[in-house]
């Protein structure tokens, strides 16, 4: 009778110390081999990418697992997952989830890199037991493109339909700085220029501005000087920006035509006589006739006072 009571004092003493123990239930579950986020899609020079993320798949239990996976992205995604595995019993295995694709758009334009990221990948693995559902996992990753810089520089009005500046007047143009990059940039550096006509002269009245954020398009406005003495020519307008970004030079030319007066034309306008001095001039011709007949009729008189 001691024994029995003594054993089931010291059974009482142990009972807490097994309770509060975390006695682990055999599961399994999936993960993220990278902490990295968001992960970027880093876009080669034909703006095309493939990511390649790791995960990883934890099965504590004394069976094999079988799982399938599903994948959720950007339709415009093409996704690789490892399909159905197997993961051995109290094991972890590493696999390799691809994704590829372009960073273009339907329109032709770079998709957007701003903001925090561009699309989140979520990957769901479902346990199987025989064919039937027996649980689901699920894990989530952001992933962003790699930024890309550039700038194109267009005119308005535009080559095609640039007027001619005629020698001693100017031509007011827009100049437009777009923004053809994924991220929001700025200019470090804007050069204006003539080509092939040094005389011609430029005066900006809206200025481009270098340090300030273009998110898509900088407009600035200018006026073409042609100096009376410029001679007919072919000339060329040339606006050089350089990226904040990247560090590169973009430029943009606009052609036109200088239109001097044809000197020919003034000549024979100055040599023309003025219909008014040749009115003038046909009455200062009748003078002499009429001097004459008074010299000859001052003769005739004189000659029969005489008599």
């Amino acid at each position: 009778m001691k024994r029995t009571i003594v054993f089931i004092l010291l059974l009482a003493m142990i009972s807490p110390l097994v309770s509060g123990q975390d006695v682990g239930v055999p599961d399994w579950d999936i993960g993220w081999d990278s902490d990295d986020e968001p992960m970027i899609m880093e876009l080669d020079s034909n703006y095309n990418f493939e990511l390649v993320i790791k995960f990883w798949v934890d099965n504590s239990r004394p069976l094999p697992a079988d799982i399938d996976f599903e994948v959720e992205s950007n339709e415009q995604f093409i996704v690789d997952d490892p399909g159905k595995i197997t993961v051995s019993a109290n094991s972890n295995e590493t696999f390799e989830l691809t994704i590829s694709g372009t960073g273009w758009d339907g329109n032709g334009a770079l998709l957007d890199a701003r903001g925090s990221h561009y699309d989140i990948i979520t990957l769901k693995a479902i346990l199987l037991f025989g064919e039937q559902n027996a649980g689901e996992k699920e894990i989530e990753k952001q992933v962003q493109f790699s930024p890309v810089f550039g700038f194109e520089i267009s005119f308005e009005p535009p080559n095609q339909f640039m007027p001619t500046i005629k020698s001693g007047t100017n031509e007011q143009i827009t100049i437009f700085v777009d923004n053809v990059g994924n991220v929001d940039d700025a200019l470090t550096k804007i050069d204006m220029k003539f080509k092939g006509c040094p005389q011609m002269n430029f005066e900006q009245i809206d200025m481009l501005k270098t340090g300030e954020a273009i998110a898509f398009t900088m407009i600035g406005t200018s006026k073409l000087l042609a100096p009376s003495s410029h001679p007919d020519k072919i000339c060329t307008f040339v606006v050089t920006v350089t990226s904040e970004g990247n560090g590169i030079s973009y430029a943009g030319e606009l052609e036109f035509d200088v239109d001097a007066p044809d000197i020919s034309e003034e000549e024979d306008k100055e040599e023309s006589p003025n219909p008014e001095s040749s009115d003038l001039e046909v009455e200062g011709n009748t003078l002499p006739a009429i001097s004459s007949f008074l010299c000859l009729l001052t003769v005739c008189f004189a000659a029969v006072i005489r008599r």
